[in-house]
């Protein structure tokens, strides 16, 4: 199989730091300078702790081993040497047999024939993640989004555990606007069959956000799993994981779904293509807002010029156009007029539901790009209303000491929020979702742990040179602390404002 092959073939040099030796009485000529040592965690002999073999060869005392592939501290050695002795603690060790418990630093006490003595200390950093290895053809360069798929690329996904969790072939390019000009790149991959991802429902269409301005790394999971709350039906799920890309480790990812109409997805009927008339041409539509407006199938609103895009289908025929076209215009008509505000008529278009719950999200951690508007996503199903969500792109300006509503003048808002229907159910829905958003907290507690050995490999590749969030010269630790302060004084601002509506 191919990944036996990458198996026998990919290794990991290990980052070494040259010091003095720690000899011990040892005079010109000893024999203790010829002494050999070399290290390594092979699979074979760390079921479940080591996911590939890692080698080593011990050029100086000071030893640290940074890899995704070991996934667990307890790891037994195997090691070469022309010493007597090899003890760790006092423990003499032997190769391929002897367990240590590498969560800190573990000092090899080597012993030559003559009695003499130096100190190897092995430091190792691991994830305990996912691994996703990627292989392009002949070790491509990956092209842009504008670009073409670079098609006939190997993916494998490896569990913490070592066990395959998939393997197949997938096309990938880049993806993002801002986001694919940075160092460290994002990318969308399709599939060249419909899988099953880390436990995430069948799809094609997968994304891996690089995350690069976040410090924190969490700012969307944290913002999905909030959105996982409310009434939208659907948003994006996902998994961190490590990625090697043609041999080099590139970090710590966000291996997510991609929005897409599907029964897995964005749970909507799929457009006839053929449609012109009747129920059919109703639904459904996937719909992008962003300022950037570079789909091909686009219009701007007639009373708000907001940038609506068809996302899927991203073909449509003249008359699918024109009925979403008319469907926007007609229901910006009815917000605009304050006879028909008055009078709840903007209600037969949109569910009031998911547009309130929408705005909670974003106001909730203080995202706001949607007044300009970028990355606002709404659908359409069949005979139905228009729904806000799914939610998508947090990582930048989030979960800042930013004081004022965020969103509450942007989109359909602030004619919205002139609607004493729409305010009433604001209140009800809020106080209804509360307890859920007290969580929040913990939650972000729990996924910094078990990302904090890949956040730590991944800050030391990727140093954030852009200041957008605020957190970037900080610790992980304390901008994670950083962020849950953030959070429960913006939960505790908006749960005082909306009292007072």
């Amino acid at each position: 199989m191919k990944t036996t092959k990458i198996f026998q073939t990919l290794t990991f040099c290990l980052l070494i730091c040259l010091c003095a030796c720690n000899d011990k009485d040892v005079p010109n000529g000893s024999d203790n300078v010829n002494t050999t040592f070399s290290l390594s965690f092979l699979k074979e002999t760390n079921q479940g702790a080591v996911l590939k073999d890692v080698y080593a060869t011990i050029e100086g005392s000071e030893i640290l081993v940074s890899t995704p592939f070991i996934s667990k501290p307890q790891l037994i050695a195997t090691f070469e040497t022309n010493a007597k002795t090899v003890l760790v603690d006092g423990k003499e060790q032997k190769s391929s047999v002897t367990i240590n418990d590498f969560s800190s630093p573990v000092t090899y006490k080597v012993i030559s024939e003559r009695g003499k003595e130096r100190e190897y200390t092995v430091t190792v950093s691991y994830s305990g993640l996912p691994v996703v290895i990627i292989d392009t053809p002949d070790k491509k360069t990956i092209p842009s989004k504008h670009e073409d798929w670079l098609e006939k690329t190997t993916i494998t996904i490896l569990n913490p555990d070592g066990s395959e969790d998939y393997s197949g072939i997938t096309s990938i390019r880049g993806r993002g606007n801002s986001t694919w000009n940075f160092p460290k790149k994002p990318y969308a991959l399709k599939l060249d069959e419909k899988s099953e991802i880390l436990g995430m429902p069948k799809h094609k269409r997968w994304v891996l956000l690089a995350n690069w301005l976040d410090r924190t790394l969490l700012r969307n999971r944290v913002a999905n799993q909030i959105a996982y709350s409310t009434s939208m039906a659907w948003n994006p799920h996902g998994e961190f994981v490590d990625v090697v890309l043609n041999g080099e480790h590139v970090g710590n990812y966000y291996l997510c779904e991609q929005i897409k109409v599907d029964k897995n997805r964005v749970n909507i009927s799929e457009l006839d293509e053929d449609a012109t008339e009747g129920e059919a041409i109703t639904g459904g539509y996937l719909m992008e807002l962003d300022v950037n407006y570079d789909e091909t199938y686009k219009f701007e609103s007639n009373m708000f010029q907001l940038p609506y895009m068809f996302k899927d289908p991203d073909e449509v025929n003249e008359s699918q156009f024109a009925y979403m076209q008319n469907y926007i215009n007609s229901m910006e008509a009815s917000i605009s007029d304050d006879e028909e505000l008055a009078a709840d008529k903007f209600m037969e278009y949109m569910d009031l539901d998911s547009f309130i719950d929408w705005w909670i999200v974003h106001e909730l951690v203080g995202n706001g790009e949607p007044k300009h508007p970028k990355s606002v996503y709404m659908h359409k199903d069949k005979s139905g209303k228009l729904f806000a969500g799914p939610i998508w792109d947090f990582d930048w300006g989030t979960f800042r000491n930013k004081t004022g509503f965020r969103v509450k003048e942007a989109l359909y808002y602030s004619r919205l929020f002139q609607n004493s229907t729409f305010v009433a159910r604001v209140k009800e829905r809020w106080s209804s979702l509360k307890p859920e958003f007290e969580k929040i907290p913990a939650f972000i507690d729990d996924e910094a742990e078990k990302i904090k050995h890949s956040e730590e490999m991944n800050h030391l590749m990727w140093p954030i040179t852009k200041v957008v969030n605020e957190d970037e010269s900080l610790s992980f630790e304390d901008a994670i602390q950083r962020m849950k302060d953030r959070f429960e004084v913006r939960f505790s601002w908006l749960d005082n404002e909306i009292s007072k509506m």
